[in-house]
């Protein structure tokens, strides 16, 4: 028969040990670990079972001092304090060392004293029995059977993570007793060692059940470690950013290099920060988690991390969210794939698309929507806004002169100064060549839109320097109002391009509104 299938066979603490890394191919290093636990169990539970003993020992002495000679009694007392005391002062040195159990050779070797102790604690109780009980008096047999039925019935508690501990103290301890009590010829003795024998069946039964269930514990804990082990080696490999956060305080217990690249420190130092405050928005983190709270799935969100202090940097990221057990405690797996690059050429090509290449400013389909917004506002508050036509007076003949590249740098000049006469709400943009627009929303009378205009002529009007060169140039500004001049955008802007005609007609450099007899002007 095969040694794992016998009850008790051979080292019976080896019993589900062997089965568990024959059956579950569980690696050595997780039964080296099955085994120190064991161990580090066993002596964790031997205050209390020393305790114990040494109290029944007492109270067994006591109540029996009137019944057994005092030599017999003291005798027996004395070499179960000796051996109580050995354990106690193993106990002590195994506390002492910071380093017990962890060499496979120590926990064997710890492993075997404490067995020699119980079977030799085991063996005392069991002499006890035949000592302690005064022949013919069935009353002291009954209490000393049931002090010693106790004291097994701890002992099956406390010593089931290894069975060759509990079965050897079990057998030694009742077996003299059953075999005592059967050898007497009252009905009673007899009777009792037919129940002490039930009962030392039930408590091996019980106690091969509860090592059972110990063992398939250790096996279920051990490879939940073995799983998180090679789940974190996954992770730390991986080439995404990964961090898993306690839920319970929004801190990083784990982060892999990628993620402490992605957030510029180190993975020790990324250990214990908050996440959120990577978040650009602390609204956006917390949408996250309310959606998780509610059972939603959150993955490939757009999320834009920064700098929570010190150097600056932005970068953006699609994150994903899943909750999941670490360590033993509730926590959240975050996935971070860095879309920085992308992101940036996105942005990159979506500004190229609306705005100016050369002077950054709003090109010409991004102002027509911006101008249909602005009349669609203005229409529902009744309110009037501006739109001003400028075109630069002089511009080609320095273009011809000192060609292109002075052309351009003057471009942008134009643009920023045109920054500097604006409010924060007004939109400048090119149209193209030397033209620019400009349109001023939510203005109170035509005044403050010539006034605006006014004060962008005289800065184009400013000698510009570029490269050593003073260069002069001006502006004619056409400025047209809706809903006095037009109802739509491109009746504005064609009204305020017929000013601007009309402003170059009079000889340049000067600011013209709109008026309804201009289109019978020959400009």
């Amino acid at each position: 028969m095969d040694k794992r299938s016998q009850p008790w066979g051979g080292n019976g603490a080896d019993l589900p040990m062997a089965s568990l890394s024959a059956s579950t191919g569980v690696s050595r290093s997780a039964v080296a670990a099955e085994r120190r636990e064991r161990v580090r169990l066993l002596f964790e539970n031997l205050p209390f079972s020393l305790t114990i003993s040494g109290l029944l020992a007492c109270i067994l002495a006591a109540v029996l001092a009137t019944e057994i000679r005092n030599a017999r009694l003291f005798d027996w007392f004395a070499v179960l304090a000796a051996v109580l005391l050995a354990r106690t002062l193993l106990l002590l040195v195994w506390r002492r060392r910071p380093d017990a159990g962890i060499d496979p050779a120590g926990v064997e070797a710890w492993l075997f004293w404490f067995r020699f102790g119980t079977i030799a604690a085991g063996m005392v109780w069991g002499v006890g029995g035949l000592l302690l009980a005064p022949v013919g008096d069935i009353s002291h047999e009954i209490y000393v059977s049931f002090a010693l039925g106790g004291l097994c019935a701890g002992a099956a508690a406390t010593l089931a993570v290894d069975s060759f501990s509990v079965v050897g103290f079990l057998l030694t301890v009742l077996v003299p007793q059953i075999v005592f009590l059967a050898m007497q010829r009252d009905a009673i003795s007899q009777g009792m060692s037919a129940m002490e024998t039930l009962f030392l069946i039930f408590l091996l039964a019980s106690s091969r059940q509860s090592s059972r269930q110990l063992a398939e514990n250790f096996r279920l804990r051990m490879q939940a470690t073995d799983n998180e082990q090679r789940f974190r080696q996954m992770l730390e490999s991986s080439p995404v950013a990964t961090c898993i956060e306690d839920t319970a305080n929004g801190r990083v217990m784990f982060a892999n290099n990628s993620y402490a690249l992605l957030i510029d420190t180190t993975p020790e130092r990324a250990i214990g920060a908050f996440t959120a405050s990577y978040y650009a928005s602390p609204d956006a983190y917390a949408a996250v988690l309310e959606r998780l709270g509610n059972g939603e799935q959150v993955t490939n969100q757009l999320v834009e991390l920064h700098a929570p202090r010190g150097s600056a940097w932005v970068k953006w990221t699609l994150a994903s969210y899943f909750p999941v057990e670490y360590q033993g405690k509730p926590a959240l797996l975050i996935w971070f794939y860095d879309i920085t690059d992308r992101k940036i050429a996105e942005d990159r090509n979506q500004h190229l698309a609306y705005h100016d290449a050369l002077t950054g400013l709003p090109n010409r389909s991004l102002f027509r929507d911006r101008v249909q917004h602005a009349i669609a506002s203005a229409e529902r508050e009744r309110s009037r806004l501006a739109l001003m036509f400028v075109d630069l007076d002089r511009f080609k003949p320095v273009n011809d002169t000192y060609g292109h590249g002075v052309g351009d740098q003057l471009l942008k000049l134009v643009a920023e100064r045109l920054y500097r006469c604006l409010r924060k709400s007004d939109s400048p943009a090119r149209l193209g060549g030397d033209e620019f627009v400009v349109l001023l929303p939510a203005i109170k009378t035509e005044r403050n839109a010539l006034e605006i205009a006014e004060k962008i002529r005289h800065e184009m009007s400013v000698p510009f320097e570029i490269d050593g060169l003073t260069l002069e140039i001006s502006a004619s500004i056409g400025v047209a109002i809706y809903p006095d001049h037009a109802d739509n955008a491109q009746r504005l802007v064609d009204c305020a391009d017929l000013a601007m005609y009309y402003a170059k007609a009079e000889g340049r450099n000067r600011v013209r509104t709109y008026q309804a007899n201009l289109r019978d002007v020959n400009v």
